[in-house]
């Protein structure tokens, strides 16, 4: 009989010890983002987790600073999101851009509709900077319409569906666009961004995590301005305000860059370095006397003095090869 217990007890502690383990096991950001929820919750919400995390793109400025993980495991959705020293003690002053961090003992909690890793010292909570300096990506170029605008209702601002919640947290990039109107949202502060292409489709952005914004908007930012290009993260955002309802995803641009209002040797015109533009750059190899205003076309890129289309102009072109492309 008492080989029987023994032999209980010594299966019932391997059991909670193999439960321990599983229960300890790291999530992805993928496991953490990935949704199936009607309203983008994550499955993981109230629950404090270890997370493998990612590579920082981005580093908000403020007391309750956030960063903003990447997992280039999944380029293509369900592989961003956003960390938030919920103390504002300053425990991310040491994490920069382009370190590699995972993090152990954080409540992911799903706050106005973002999930985010909530890093708050009641739970314990810890951060290793695996790698530093690595390569940062570059945005995922997606329609306008997959980060649709909200449709107006009787005292609300609704998304028809969560489709986009799978960009959430992600670095993302629409193309040929026009701002069409300001003063949007539960902090008018959202802008519309119109398709150059087909009017009937537009996404909401802002730009209050920009550091480079004057007031509210980056001094970009003016209605009847086009774009061939705008980048930034893609947040959630849920609320009630004076008797409004919101859950909108909006493009939260991060700098300057985020904004192309014309790309570097795109020589038609057509937000899209392609054959067209070589065609033209070839056109003009070796031109000689190359100057303002027409600089040979535009072929003289580097613009360093010689006055001449050579192989410098050449790499320049080369950097800028499909930018504007998906």
């Amino acid at each position: 009989m008492v080989k029987k217990e023994m032999l209980t007890l010594l299966i019932f502690a391997a059991v909670l010890i193999l439960a321990e383990r599983i229960e300890a096991e790291p999530l992805s950001i993928y496991e953490i983002q990935y949704s199936t929820d009607a309203s983008g919750a994550s499955p993981e919400n109230g629950n404090i987790v270890d997370c493998l995390g990612g590579i920082v793109v981005h580093k908000s400025s403020g007391s309750r600073t956030k960063l903003t993980l990447y997992d280039p495991n999944y380029p293509d959705g369900w592989g961003g999101v956003m960390a938030k020293d919920l103390d504002g003690v300053g425990a991310f002053a040491a994490i920069n851009v382009g370190d590699r961090v995972s993090f152990t003992n954080v409540l992911v909690e799903d706050y106005k509709g973002t999930t985010f890793l909530e890093y708050t010292g009641g739970n314990n909570p810890g951060f290793n900077v695996v790698s530093i300096d690595n390569p940062l990506p570059k945005p995922l170029g997606v329609g306008v319409d997959e980060i649709a605008a909200p449709v107006a209702g009787v005292d609300s601002w609704l998304v028809t569906d969560h489709s986009a919640e799978k960009y959430e947290g992600m670095l993302i990039k629409v193309i040929d666009v026009t701002v069409t109107d300001t003063g949007y949202g539960k902090a008018y502060d959202n802008y519309i961004l119109e398709s150059n292409v087909d009017s009937d489709l537009s996404c909401w952005a802002s730009d209050y995590l920009n550091d480079d914004r004057t007031g509210i908007y980056h001094p970009y930012v003016t209605i009847g301005q086009s774009f061939c290009g705008v980048a930034g993260v893609v947040e959630q955002y849920t609320a009630e305000s004076d008797g409004i309802d919101y859950d909108y995803y909006q493009l939260l641009t991060t700098e300057t860059e985020d904004f192309t209002i014309l790309q570097t040797a795109d020589f038609d015109g057509d937000c899209e370095v392609d054959l067209y533009d070589f065609g033209g750059f070839a056109l003009n190899w070796l031109e000689t006397g190359c100057g303002e205003p027409d600089w040979c076309g535009g072929a003289d890129l580097f613009r360093d003095g010689n006055a001449i289309v050579d192989e410098f102009d050449l790499m320049e072109f080369s950097a800028n090869w499909l930018e504007g492309k998906y």
